[in-house]
């Protein structure tokens, strides 16, 4: 019996202590805990304001993801966010679109899919 209620004992020590450690956590690492990079990087770039000091900031976030895809669109919603603001921004954006293929071949982002959605050819 008494053994049994040690165990009891620290079982509930370590819970209390990983509750406690996970409190503690910052939002970004909870995030990057639970979901990964990719996801937490866009999110982070989601809530940023949309704003000229805030560009560098919002394509580092992008270039900082690892999957592709995910990326280039994640460089697709920056350059339609400031198309409004400065164009010139939004070009470099859809710049930055490296346009992989899937597996049948077919381009998944292209540089001429981002100017299309900015309104601006190049």
């Amino acid at each position: 019996m008494k053994k049994s209620l040690k165990i009891l004992i620290i079982l509930f020590v370590v819970m209390i202590g990983t509750v406690g450690v996970w409190l503690s956590l910052d939002k970004t690492t909870k995030c990057y805990l639970i979901y990964g990079k990719n996801i937490c990087n866009f999110y982070a770039m989601m809530e940023m304001e949309v704003s000229l000091e805030n560009y560098d900031r919002m394509i580092a976030l992008c270039e900082d993801m690892y999957e592709v895809p995910k990326k280039d669109s994640c460089f697709e919603v920056v350059a339609q966010s400031f198309a409004r603001i400065d164009m010139d921004k939004a070009k470099e954006a859809c710049d930055e679109i490296k346009e992989i293929r899937d597996q049948a071949g077919n381009a998944v982002h292209t540089k001429n899919r981002c100017y299309d959605l900015i309104g601006n050819k190049s």
